[in-house]
C-alpha cells in the first residue's frame, strides 16, 4: 500500500476566501508540513468555503470521503491546519474522527500531534472544546453588544432595500435612504395605506412604471411579488425598530424613517384584513366549484393541518364494490394514505353533535341580539335627532352671515363671509348624508342563521348539497383541519357559535360580544 497525503482546509466566511487569503494559507503550511515531515507530495486538496464549525455533512468533507472509498488500495493521511479548522464542536469532531477510523486514515497537523493514548485523546478533546467555548463566548460577546445597540435603538444586522448603511459614521454605521428611489418608495407605501393602491400586486407594478425592480411583471401580471411583502412588514421603514427574536420591544429607532408610525400601523391593519379576507373568499370561492358532489360534500373544504394543503377523494374497488374515500395531498406527510369517507362524515356528525346548542342557548341569543338592535335603533333615532339639529344650527349661521353680506361694504369682509358660508355648506352636506343613512338591519339575517343552527343535524343528515354548502360555510368561515389520526380537529367556528362558547363563561360576556360584532354575526 501507498502512502500518500491529502489536505482539508475550511473558512467559515466568504469574506476570509476573498479578503485574508484564508485557505490558500492553511494549503501552503499544510504542504510545508507533508514536504517537512515525508518528503511525499501531496495528492489532493480539499477546501470547504463559508462553511460553519458546527456543520458535519459538508460538500468536500462528504468529496474527501468519496474520494478515499474510490482508492482503497491507498493509505492515506489527511492533513488539517488546526484542531479548529475540522471543527469546534466535540460532538462534530467525534462524528469526523469515526468516520476517517473507519476507513483507516490517519489524521495529522503542523499545529497538533495525534497519538493513541489517554492523554493525548484527552488533550485532544480538551483543545476542541476550548475552540468551541471560545466560538460560543465570542459569539455571546457578539450577541450581547447587538443586542445593547438595538435597545439603545440602533439597527445591527442586514436593512432592507432601499435603505444603506454610511460608511463615514463616527460611532455607528447610520442609516440612510437611496435619495434616488426615497419619493417613489415614500408615495407607493402612503398610497398602499390609503388604499390607492389596494393590493400588494398594484404596489408592484407602481414600481415598475417607475422604473425600480422588485418583482416580474409580464403582460400586466406579477410573478413575484415577495420584496414588496416583506418590506410592507417591516417596521424599520419608520422611526421605530423592533426585533421580536430577541425580545426586543418595538421602540424608538435612531434612523431617519421613510413614513410615519401611523402610515405602518394602517398597512398592517390592511395586511392583517387581507390575510383573514383571502381565507374567507377562498371558501367562498369554494362553494361555486362544480367538483363538489353529494358523494363528496366536504370536498374543497378540508384540509392536511400538517402540510396546508386541501384534501382530495377518489372512489376505489373492493371485490365488485365501489368504496368512497378522501385522501391526503402529495405534500403531507401521510400521502397515499386514505380517509373512509363513512368515517370522515361520522366524525363530521360527532362535531356537529358537540356544538349544538340547546334551544334555550338559542332563545337566549336571540334575545339578546333583538335588545342589542333595539338599542343600536334607538340610539341611531338620537344620533340623527343630534345630526338635524345640526343642520339647524348651520342654517342659522349661514343665514346670519348672508344678512351680514347685505349690510356691509367692504369687499374683504365680503369675500371672507362668502368663503364662510361655502365650509358651512360642505359641512352641512356631509352631515346630511350622514342623515340620510339607514341603520343596517341585521336582525332578519340571523334570524335565518339561527333557523339554519337549530336544523344542522337535519340538513346535513338529510339535506341536499346546496343547503350543506351553506351550512358549513356559516358554521365554519374557514377551511377545515384533518389531522394525523384522521379526526377533524380544533376548526375556527363562526361569530354565531363563538358567542355560543361565551354563555357558558358568562351571559354578559355573550351580550357584550354580541353588541361589538352585531354587524359581523
Amino acid at each position: 500500500m501507498n502512502l500518500k497525503w491529502l489536505i482539508y482546509c475550511r473558512v467559515s466566511s466568504a469574506k476570509q476566501v476573498k479578503e485574508w487569503n484564508g485557505l490558500s494559507s492553511q494549503e501552503k503550511r499544510c504542504r510545508d508540513y507533508a514536504h517537512n515531515t515525508l518528503w511525499i507530495d501531496v495528492e489532493r486538496v480539499f477546501n470547504d468555503e463559508g462553511v460553519s464549525w458546527w456543520v458535519f455533512e459538508r460538500k468536500s468533507i462528504l468529496s474527501l470521503f468519496k474520494y478515499i472509498d474510490e482508492n482503497k488500495d491507498s493509505n492515506y493521511t489527511v492533513i488539517f491546519e488546526d484542531l479548529n479548522r475540522l471543527s469546534r464542536d466535540i460532538q462534530v469532531h467525534s462524528l469526523l474522527k469515526t468516520e476517517f477510523s473507519k476507513r483507516g486514515v490517519e489524521l495529522a497537523s503542523p499545529n497538533f500531534q495525534f497519538e493513541e493514548s489517554p492523554e493525548w485523546t484527552f488533550r485532544e478533546n480538551m483543545s476542541v472544546s476550548m475552540a468551541q467555548y471560545e466560538k460560543d463566548k465570542n459569539k455571546q460577546r457578539v450577541n450581547d453588544r447587538m443586542r445593547a445597540r438595538l435597545e439603545q435603538g440602533y439597527w445591527c444586522f442586514k436593512l432592507p432595500i432601499w435603505y444603506r448603511y454610511s460608511t463615514n459614521s463616527k460611532w455607528w454605521k447610520e442609516i440612510l435612504f437611496d435619495k434616488q428611489t426615497y419619493k417613489t418608495v415614500k408615495l407607493a407605501l402612503e398610497k398602499y395605506a390609503n388604499d390607492e393602491l389596494r393590493t400588494i400586486n398594484d404596489v408592484v407594478r407602481y414600481f415598475h412604471k417607475k422604473w425600480l425592480s422588485v418583482g416580474t411583471v409580464k403582460n400586466g401580471k406579477v410573478y413575484n411579488a415577495n420584496l414588496v411583502s416583506r418590506m410592507l412588514k417591516n417596521v424599520l421603514y419608520t422611526w421605530y425598530l423592533e426585533f421580536p427574536k430577541w425580545s426586543i420591544s418595538r421602540r424608538k429607532a435612531n434612523h431617519k424613517a421613510l413614513i410615519s408610525l401611523k402610515t405602518f400601523q394602517m398597512i398592517e391593519n390592511k395586511l392583517n384584513i387581507s390575510t383573514h379576507n383571502k381565507v374567507v373568499e377562498k371558501v367562498d370561492e369554494n362553494l361555486n366549484r362544480i367538483d363538489i358532489s353529494n358523494d363528496f360534500p366536504l370536498r374543497w373544504f378540508l384540509y392536511c393541518e400538517k402540510s396546508k394543503q386541501m384534501i382530495s377523494w377518489a372512489w376505489t374497488k373492493w371485490n365488485t364494490t365501489r368504496v368512497p374515500y378522501y385522501t391526503y395531498p402529495r405534500k403531507s406527510s401521510m400521502f397515499g394514505k386514505s380517509i373512509n369517507r363513512k368515517y370522515l362524515h361520522e366524525q363530521f356528525e360527532i362535531l356537529l353533535r358537540y356544538i349544538q346548542p340547546k334551544e334555550d342557548l338559542i332563545k337566549a341569543f336571540e334575545i339578546a341580539v333583538k335588545g342589542a338592535y333595539d338599542e343600536r335603533k334607538s340610539d341611531d333615532i338620537e344620533y340623527k335627532k343630534n345630526l338635524q339639529w345640526e343642520i339647524n344650527k348651520i342654517d342659522w349661521k349661514i343665514t346670519n352671515y348672508i344678512n351680514r353680506i347685505w349690510s356691509t361694504v367692504s369687499d374683504a369682509l365680503v369675500s371672507n363671509y362668502e368663503t364662510k358660508i361655502e365650509d358651512l355648506e360642505k359641512e352641512k352636506l356631509k352631515i346630511s348624508n350622514n342623515l340620510q343613512k339607514e341603520l343596517k338591519d341585521v336582525w332578519t339575517p340571523l334570524k335565518r342563521k339561527t333557523k339554519l343552527v337549530r336544523n344542522a343535524l337535519d340538513i346535513w343528515e338529510n339535506g341536499n348539497l346546496e343547503n350543506k354548502k351553506t351550512l358549513i360555510k356559516n358554521i365554519f368561515p374557514e377551511w377545515i383541519p384533518i389531522n394525523e389520526k384522521k379526526q377533524v380537529w380544533t376548526p375556527t367556528f363562526s361569530l354565531i357559535y363563538q358567542a355560543f362558547s361565551l354563555w357558558k363563561r358568562s351571559k354578559s360576556l355573550m351580550v357584550d360580544f354580541i353588541r361589538e360584532n352585531l354587524n359581523l354575526l
